[in-house]
């Protein structure tokens, strides 16, 4: 059982997403590059530096760029 005690928040909102899920969704450009790039060979590290280069607000992280290529591979 939890009791509220308070309602309120103790922290600030956050300036930025961060880390937050939402903030890290692939548009369906980005997801169709990232196939792309899989189909080439690229490494996953220099996939994520590419996407980063091309778009300064991009949060992805590396995790997510191995989740994107195992679901490209499971897919064919």
């Amino acid at each position: 059982m939890v009791e509220l005690i308070c309602g309120s928040h103790n922290h600030d909102l956050a300036e930025t997403l961060v880390g937050h899920p939402y903030a890290r969704r692939l548009s369906v450009e980005e997801n169709a590059m990232v196939k792309d790039m899989t189909k080439t060979s690229v490494k996953p590290k220099n996939i994520l530096l590419i996407m980063k280069e091309r778009n300064k607000k991009n949060v992805m992280t590396i995790k997510q760029v191995y989740n994107e290529m195992i679901v490209h591979r499971r897919s064919q």
